[in-house]
């Protein structure tokens, strides 16, 4: 049996470089260090060079200075001590407080015998030996120094080396903010929030980790490898007993950076918890293949749920984890999830299976299969395909409010070509599985694309002068229910050219384009034919301005900005009603959409349009760096004639004016993030959409965030569209003790979305969580799960993991045992 710390997410793969070669030696470095800050007359000092094999009588060296290197003097070795004997070339003998010093290394003892054509050292009484980060406490030692072969009889040890932080995540630039996102209810919203607000986001990359314990014996073989007899091992501090483990044998190898046991007992807090017949470990965090701590959690539909995962390290840039899983009401399930990394393709397939559910009767499965490839330069093809066997799926056997609540499942195979710069295009064939969790609230399934073949055309500064674009597209709409959502082709012609002028104060830029449809259909329209054409020229004027001053806020310098901006739109009225809608939906109204031409998605409907936008945009940029640490913006759309293209479900403005827009982003006071986004309808008298939300953080293991979500139905004024408010946080509420959870609750259907309760204790060098969570479901009851979990520092863990479940679900959320000075921290100093 193999065990492994495991990470509460994958390991990151690393692609093997393209053209390999033998790493480049470095000269050693000369190793200088003064001798003793004892009286000179006192101390005797022998020097050696066992490189070219001499030994000279030297005079002593006062502290602070140094003894200058020879060109064969590599690796000189410094003996100090009350008194020396011996012969030059063979042995020296040193007693009372001896100090021998080599590059790396350094030892104390009673009494060093030092053997010069061996380069042996024999030492006895109180010997301490400092060597690549091991501290060893011994009353004898053996050693080759130059070999580091030997053995040490009765060792207290300590190793100290760096590695990876589990909260470091290379390349972080966004911090996530509790609010949530339109398109999935009941989500925490992500908002990329650059690095520059101030917020706590990222530790050190590398932090140090220590192991100790004592040994009978301890032989060391060689550079970073050491085996230990009889011996415990633990990441707690020297003399700190909470939790060890007791075996037989131990062989750390930190060239590999794995170690091995056998005949192994784990003991927690004076009990034994666990024992191993043979183990092995990593020592760094980094991958090794292994079984992984198995998982073990209990919810209303399943029962006693247990996962025992066995990770595989394939190769630098290859793995794979299976995951047999036991649940008491259901049976068992197999799973796997393989993933690959490579210059040209990368990819990951997940899959999982069930022969039998014990509550349905039926065989189940899930898989989702990611694939990338560069076949040669500018050609690259993909697929993304997944699928499960039944509706209920997600709802029955995941505990992600995000998959309970997807119903999609895309089926994609795409192939790209990009010859040169300005020209991109692709072809790809798309379909669907929709799910049906609920029977009495359907799901409209979307049309299937076979194929679609798009080009993009973009080529600015053409005669110096304007931006050449073009946009074309044909597309072959399937749909399974053929009788109510007829079948077609569509062929889209988009050029554009715009013309800008830029000036440092200012830009402006008008674009001209012509939109050309022609479709296709199998079945006759309403005039007999089966094929229907559209030409629409369309016209837009994006102009800016941007004026600055020096201001202060918060006892910090910035540079406030105002940027005016007018965007203004002209698109004639063609009759579009005989055209089918394949792909088209209304599109949000917000900042974005406002400065763009069409208020629809797709290429079914082009709206009619005679348009001004005017915004008023303010910034306030880091005086220092440049860097944006607050915004504020307002806008509107003004109408200079009635709407005449609508399509089934929108109601037709009657106004000439769009709803009031308003955006707040940034950094209002210390260690507070706000994002707010409001829109008004002035017909309604009321608030159309409206999303706040909020974070405090002073620092990692203190986050407390809230958020609230409302969008109007503007057809029942009495129940709107979406309703919530979604409330988190991670506090410490005594020394060591952590509370963290998060409450989401829809007010529009006084229903629980998801609750998440828990306690955690970080005890410098293991950590216990308790976390129950509370899932709504689109249908049926919600399902209560229960995770608990007792970590070793840098070892490994027991239970059930609830560290990505409160990574997705609580925004800022960090390990407390794996802060910066964790085990000192102390939040109510």
């Amino acid at each position: 049996m193999q065990t492994s710390h495991a990470a509460d997410t994958l390991p990151r793969l690393a692609a093997l470089p393209a053209n390999s070669g033998a790493a480049a030696l470095t000269p050693a470095a000369t190793f200088v260090v003064p001798v003793s800050d004892e009286p000179v007359r006192l101390r005797k000092e022998r020097r050696f060079n066992f490189l070219a094999g001499k030994s000279a009588q030297v005079q002593p060296i006062p502290p602070g200075q140094t003894v200058p290197a020879s060109k064969d003097d590599q690796h000189p070795l410094f003996l100090v001590a009350d008194s020396l004997d011996g012969q030059a070339d063979q042995v020296t003998v040193a007693e009372g407080n001896v100090e021998l010093r080599r590059a790396g290394s350094l030892m104390f003892a009673d009494k060093v015998t030092y053997r010069v054509l061996d380069d042996e050292v024999e030492a006895s009484g109180n010997v301490r030996l400092t060597q690549d980060g091991a501290i060893m406490d011994t009353p004898y030692l053996r050693m080759r120094m130059a070999d580091q072969i030997g053995h040490a009889e009765k060792v207290d040890y300590q190793i100290t080396r760096q590695v990876e932080s589990e909260f470091y995540r290379p390349g972080r630039t966004v911090i996530t903010v509790a609010t949530s996102d339109s398109s999935s209810a009941g989500a925490p919203m992500m908002l990329n929030v650059p690095n520059t607000y101030g917020l706590p986001t990222t530790v050190p990359p590398r932090r140090p980790s220590s192991a100790s314990g004592h040994a009978e014996r301890v032989d060391f073989e060689g550079e970073n490898q050491f085996r230990f007899s009889r011996t415990s091992y633990s990441t707690c501090k020297p003399g700190q007993d909470d939790w060890r483990l007791q075996s037989e044998a131990m062989h750390l190898d930190y060239d590999r950076e794995i170690g091995e046991v056998s005949d192994a007992t784990l003991w927690f807090q004076g009990t034994p918890i666990l024992y191993l017949p043979t183990g092995s470990f990593s020592l760094n965090r980094q991958r090794k293949s292994g079984f992984l701590h198995p998982s073990l959690s209990t919810s209303s539909k399943n029962g006693v749920d247990i996962t025992l995962p066995y990770y595989w390290n394939i190769a630098p840039s290859y793995d794979a984890t299976f995951h047999p899983r036991f649940m008491a009401k259901r049976g068992v399930q197999l799973g796997g999830d393989v993933r690959y990394l490579d210059h040209n393709f990368n990819g990951r397939t997940l899959a999982e299976f069930m022969p039998e559910d014990r509550m349905t009767g039926e065989k189940r499965y899930a898989y989702h299969i990611e694939h990338r490839h560069r076949l040669a330069a500018g050609l690259s093809a993909g697929i993304n395909w997944q699928g499960v066997s039944d509706d209920d799926y997600w709802e029955d056997l995941s505990s992600q409010l995000l998959k309970t609540s997807q119903t999609q499942l895309k089926r994609q195979v795409s192939l790209g070509y990009s010859p040169v710069s300005w020209l991109s295009t692709s072809v790809a064939v798309q379909r669907y599985q929709t799910l049906q969790p609920d029977p009495e609230t359907p799901i409209t399934r979307p049309y299937f694309l076979e194929p679609r073949l798009s080009m993009t055309v973009y080529k600015p500064n053409v005669l110096k002068a304007a931006d050449v674009m073009m946009t074309g597209q044909y597309t072959r709409f399937t749909h399974v229910d053929k009788a109510n959502f007829p079948n077609g082709e569509r062929l889209v012609l988009y050029p554009q050219v715009s013309i800008p002028f830029i000036h440092p104060a200012f830009q402006i830029t008008p674009k001209f384009g012509v939109h050309m449809t022609r479709y296709k259909m199998d079945q006759l329209l309403a005039d007999g034919s089966n094929s229907i054409s559209r030409t629409m020229p369309t016209f837009t004027l994006d102009s800016t301005m941007v004026f600055e001053r020096e201001a202060r806020w918060l006892d910090n310098d910035y540079i406030q900005t105002l940027e005016p901006r007018l965007y203004y739109v002209n698109i004639p009225y063609r009759d579009q009603r005989n055209i089918p809608m394949f792909d088209t939906a209304l599109s949000d109204f917000n900042f974005a959409q406002m400065f763009s031409e069409n208020r629809y998605s797709g290429f079914d409907r082009v709206n009619d349009a005679n348009q001004l936008t005017a915004a008023l945009t303010t910034r306030l940029l880091d005086a220092a760096t440049g860097a944006e640490r607050f915004k504020a913006m307002i806008g509107q759309r003004y109408y200079f004639k009635p709407q005449s293209v609508s399509i089934t479900g929108e109601t037709t403005r009657q106004d000439n004016f769009s709803n009031l827009v308003a955006a707040v982003s940034g950094v209002v006071f210390p260690k507070t993030y706000v994002d707010a986004a409001w829109e008004y309808n002035y017909d309604a008298g009321a608030n159309e959409r409206f999303a706040i939300g909020a974070r405090y953080q002073p620092e990692l293991g203190k986050v407390l965030s809230a958020s609230y979500r409302f969008t109007r139905d503007p057809l029942n004024e009495q129940k709107p569209i979406v309703d919530q408010i979604d409330i988190a946080g991670q506090w410490p509420i005594a020394p060591r003790w952590y509370a963290v959870g998060r409450y989401n609750y829809s007010l529009r259907d006084s229903q629980l979305l998801e609750a998440i309760g828990g306690i955690e204790y970080n005890a410098d060098c293991w950590a216990i969580r308790v976390v129950g969570q509370r899932l709504a479901a689109l249908s049926g009851s919600p399902n209560t799960s229960l995770f608990l979990q007792l970590e070793l520092n840098d070892f490994g863990s027991i239970g059930s993991n609830p560290i990505s479940l409160l990574r997705r679900s609580v925004p800022g959320y960090g390990k407390t045992n794996e802060m910066p000075d964790a085990g000192a921290l102390n939040p109510f100093q």
